[in-house]
């Protein structure tokens, strides 16, 4: 790679544009541009749950099946299907398809401009919808298991004035700094070879967009894992030895369920914190380690629709539904003369 651009002076930005030996290249097909296309072997059929999803729950609505789900925890995790899937495409065409070299003669030709800078800004501001949804969902759930009698009441509430305005809002703000940057194609360190490329914004803007990325995950992240001990706290709290087999089974199924929530978002905040730190503190081995970035991503894409497909009763075909929501899990305890409820919800 330093051979070829040895002869031609670049620009003080590492932009590619006017290069002639950008302008020429060709990729060559190998497992560099075949990870171009690998993701669409998972997130095609990703989509199709998405849609079978969304499709039998609005069917068990309509037929008022009792292993339908709470309203406003669904919306919010179609919510996360949708961003996901924004975020997907938006990554996909700022980093995957260009590190694969496809793009790389047609970025040669095209001068910076604000165009890439749309791209930029959807790719972020969609990865900041991404990392909230989680968190809404987790919040929704604590507040049924808080407010079991009036947790429709609350969990609209929240919805309406806290949920969709901070879900669609918070993100608006924080990619508005990149508002005066101009996007442009740009060179991958070593080991990427030549013609891997990335749309940029520059060191600076990169620099302050990782920041405020690496931040207000660590704040996201946080509050999820805060909710969700206390949460396991409050399931195990909730037995007793009066408690029922069934029950039981149901708090064992709720206990897995926020254990896989807590995984799908786990694994994409590491790779992400891996990716932000090294950026931050060892600017060259930033180049080792982006590889991971796609990965965890997509992991986080493809977790959450599958493992509520594959669990949640209401997609289980042929079964008989408890006459009791069974999204809801009632564990009661003998208090003297009055008997607890306490409502657990399950996605």
């Amino acid at each position: 790679m330093s051979n070829l651009i040895s002869s031609q002076i670049m620009p003080a930005n590492d932009s590619i544009h006017g290069l002639d030996a950008y302008k020429s290249f060709v990729p060559v097909f190998n497992f560099t541009t075949f990870q171009a296309f690998l993701p669409f072997f998972y997130i095609c059929p990703t989509i199709v749950i998405m849609v079978t999803i969304l499709v039998k729950y609005k069917k068990a609505k309509a037929a008022l099946n009792s292993a339908t789900m709470d309203n406003n925890i669904f919306a919010c995790i179609m919510f996360y299907f949708t961003f996901n899937m924004l975020f997907y495409f938006g990554d996909y065409f700022h980093l995957n398809l260009p590190t694969a070299g496809f793009v790389t003669s047609w970025c040669a030709g095209v001068e910076p401009n604000r165009g890439f800078t749309l791209l930029l800004m959807y790719s972020y501001y969609s990865n900041y919808c991404v990392i909230i949804c989680p968190f809404l969902v987790c919040l929704m759930r604590l507040t049924i298991m808080m407010s079991p009698r009036q947790n429709e009441r609350y969990c609209k509430l929240i919805m309406y004035r806290f949920a969709i305005p901070f879900l669609f809002l918070v993100p608006l703000a924080l990619v508005a700094v990149n508002v005066t940057t101009t996007g442009y194609c740009k060179q991958l360190d070593h080991p990427f070879s030549f013609g891997s490329i990335i749309i940029y914004e520059g060191e600076d803007y990169a620099r302050l967009n990782i920041i405020i990325h690496f931040s207000f995950s660590s704040f996201i992240f946080s509050s999820n894992t805060a909710m969700t001990i206390f949460m396991f706290y409050k399931l195990r709290m909730t037995q007793t030895s009066s408690t029922s087999e069934r029950t039981k089974e149901l708090k064992r199924r709720a206990e897995f369920s926020l254990f896989l929530a807590v995984v799908s978002s786990v694994v994409p905040f590491i790779t992400n914190s891996i990716c932000s730190v090294s950026f931050l503190f060892d600017r060259t081995a930033w180049d080792y380690v982006l590889f991971v970035r796609p990965i965890g991503n997509d992991f986080e894409t493809t977790m959450m629709p599958w493992v509520l497909f594959l669990t949640h009763p209401m997609f289980r075909s042929k079964k008989k539904t408890s006459p009791v929501n069974t999204t809801s899990v009632f564990v009661t305890s003998n208090n003297t003369s009055s008997t607890r409820s306490k409502i657990l919800n399950i996605p």
